[in-house]
C-alpha cells in the first residue's frame, strides 16, 4: 500500500483555498467526525459535512485568513487501508504574513476513489 498522501492533502488544500465546499465534501466519508477545541462534532450525512465546512471556511474568511498551506505532513499507517495523517498548516493573511501555525490530524481511508477523510481533530 502506498501511504503517500501528499497529493491528496494538496488537492484538499486547493479545494479549501478555492472555497470549493462541494469538492471538499466529496473528499469526506459519512458519517464524519470533527473534533474542534476538544468538542466532538458528529456529522451523519453529506449535507451536515457540507454545512460544517461552509461554516468553518466562512469563519476563517471573517478572521482574515486568505490562504492555507501544508508545511509538514506526517503519516502513520494503520493496517492496509487507513492512516492517521497529521498536517502542520500555515494560515496566511492577505498580505502573505503568517496568521496562524496549527496542526490537524486526519483519519483517512483508502477507497475505490482514493483517499478519503473519515475524521479530523484540530490540535488547538
Amino acid at each position: 500500500m502506498d501511504y503517500d498522501v501528499t497529493a491528496f492533502i494538496n488537492e484538499y488544500t486547493r479545494r479549501y483555498v478555492a472555497q470549493d465546499i462541494e469538492g471538499i465534501t466529496d473528499l469526506c466519508l459519512a458519517p464524519f467526525l470533527a473534533v474542534r477545541e476538544g468538542r466532538p462534532i458528529p456529522m451523519p450525512d453529506r449535507s451536515a459535512i457540507r454545512d460544517h465546512f461552509a461554516t468553518v471556511i466562512g469563519n476563517y474568511q471573517k478572521a482574515g485568513y486568505a490562504s492555507f498551506a501544508p508545511v509538514e505532513i506526517s503519516t502513520h499507517p494503520m493496517g492496509e487501508k487507513s492512516a492517521f495523517v497529521t498536517v502542520r498548516w500555515h494560515a496566511m493573511n492577505a498580505d502573505g504574513t503568517l496568521a496562524r501555525d496549527s496542526e490537524t490530524t486526519y483519519l483517512v481511508l483508502m477507497t475505490e476513489s482514493g483517499w478519503r477523510f473519515l475524521s479530523y481533530t484540530n490540535h488547538f
